[in-house]
Parts: structure tokens; C-alpha cells; sequence
């Protein structure tokens, strides 16, 4: 049974059609409304992130699918220990595996992060991404996927984070909440990148990101999500469906 109250609600239940079925400048509206709720509610907080690219990089290879304090700890021990990205090139991956080894899959990011930055040093005389610095986001993405455990969204999440580029990283918060307000289908994460960035905006999506991250930690959870605490749920279709079986 639907939970909403039908009296006062019902007709505007009949009345409601799917985010893909909308026309484009209904969809405008829509996402135009969750990227300014959602920026209204969270902000546009850093997450943590440093604003070299380079520090930005190890950072975001430690915190992807590791809890955001162990990250933040197991990134300031790292960086402790090498003060300079450059001296991970010749370091001993058994000394990394053993500092990295609370953030979890400490010998797969070791090998990783060594090649890295062995990578940089070979292609730029040292271990930088500077000269990507000018380059058209086209070809920084393409150039950092080719580096050792960089995918897209490292690439981008480096991109928006520490080079300013207006680029829209899609990680699991993303493309878990896109998902239920029914921007996408069944799209992995790897091939929603363009699906999302023709849909937001160049201006919002640094705004959309860190919003989805902080809501998907907090509300919209992968189980038990909260939705009655949910700032976006008028727009959201999975809720609807929840709420009215029938509408699917």
C-alpha cells in the first residue's frame, strides 16, 4: 500500500512520470533542483583532498573503497615516510605494503603507486604532473589512465579536485543516487561518466559530486537508506516506487 496519504496526494501520485521519460527541459528543471538542493544542504566541501595534484593523486589510489579517517591516516603516515613522491620510486614495496596495510589491499596499491611514480619520472624527467597543467581534459584523462591503478574516476576525481576542472567523477555515492532518482539505468560506473556529464552541468558538477558523496554516506546508504530524512526525494523515482508499487 502506497505510504503516502491518498486523499491529499493520489492524483498528484497518477499524475507522475519517470525522470527518462520527461522531456529535456523537464529533465533540465529536475537536475537543476538536486545539484541547487543539494549544494544548499552540503556545500562544496574539499573532502579532505590536497590541492596538489600530485599529493591528490596518492591520496584518491589510498581512500577509493577504503573508509575516509583510515585513508586520511594511512595517507599522512605515507607521506611521513616519504616526504617526497619521488623516493616511492626506488622504494621498497614491502616497506609501503606494511605502512599501507591498515587502508587494505596494501601490496596491490605498493606495486601500484611505485609504478606511478616511476612512470612520471620516465615521461617527465621527474616524478610530476605538472606539465599536464595546460593540457585539454581530453588528453589529461587519457595520459593519466595510462599510469598504474589510475581509472576514470581517479583520473577525474584528480582532475575536478586539484586542477579545477569542471569534470564529473563518478564514484559508487554517484552513481548509486543518480541510479534512484532515475538519471540512469543499469549503467556500470565506468560508463556513466558521459551519461551524467550531458545531463549536469559543467558550473554544478563539483557542486553534484561532493553533495552526492556526503548524501550517500549519510541518507541515501546502499541499505536502510534514510529517505524520510532525504532533502531530494520529491525527485527521486526509486522512492517513488517504494512508496507506490503500481508506478513502476
Amino acid at each position: 500500500m502506497c505510504e503516502t496519504a491518498i486523499p491529499r496526494s493520489f492524483g498528484r501520485m497518477l499524475k507522475w512520470i519517470s525522470f527518462r521519460d520527461r522531456s529535456r527541459r523537464s529533465q533540465a528543471q529536475i537536475v537543476r533542483r538536486v545539484c541547487e538542493r543539494l549544494e544548499k544542504t552540503y556545500g562544496r566541501p574539499r573532502l579532505g583532498n590536497p590541492r596538489s595534484p600530485l599529493d591528490d593523486l596518492f591520496f584518491i589510489l589510498l581512500s577509493n573503497r577504503t573508509a575516509p579517517m583510515k585513508a586520511r591516516a594511512t595517507y599522512e603516515a605515507l607521506r611521513k615516510r616519504y616526504p617526497r613522491w619521488a623516493t616511492v620510486a626506488d622504494a621498497s614495496v614491502n616497506e609501503m605494503r606494511k605502512i599501507m596495510a591498515p587502508a587494505g589491499l596494501a601490496a596491490k596499491r605498493a606495486a601500484q603507486m611505485r609504478g606511478m611514480a616511476r612512470r612520471l619520472r620516465s615521461d617527465f624527467g621527474r616524478v610530476t604532473l605538472g606539465p599536464l597543467g595546460t593540457s585539454p581534459d581530453d588528453e589529461v584523462l587519457a595520459y593519466m589512465r595510462t599510469l598504474p591503478g589510475v581509472s576514470t574516476k581517479v583520473a577525474y576525481c584528480v582532475m575536478m579536485y586539484a586542477m579545477g576542472r569542471q569534470v564529473l567523477p563518478v564514484d559508487v555515492h554517484v552513481h548509486r543516487i543518480s541510479q534512484r532518482l532515475g538519471w540512469i539505468g543499469a549503467e556500470s560506473a565506468r560508463n556513466a561518466h558521459d551519461l551524467l556529464a550531458n545531463l549536469v552541468p559543467a558550473h554544478r558538477r563539483y557542486a553534484f559530486h561532493v553533495g552526492c558523496v556526503l548524501h550517500g554516506r549519510a541518507v541515501c546508504r546502499p541499505q536502510e537508506p534514510r529517505c524520510s530524512e532525504c532533502v531530494i526525494g520529491e525527485y527521486c523515482d526509486s522512492l517513488r516506487r517504494r512508496r507506490c508499487p503500481w508506478l513502476a
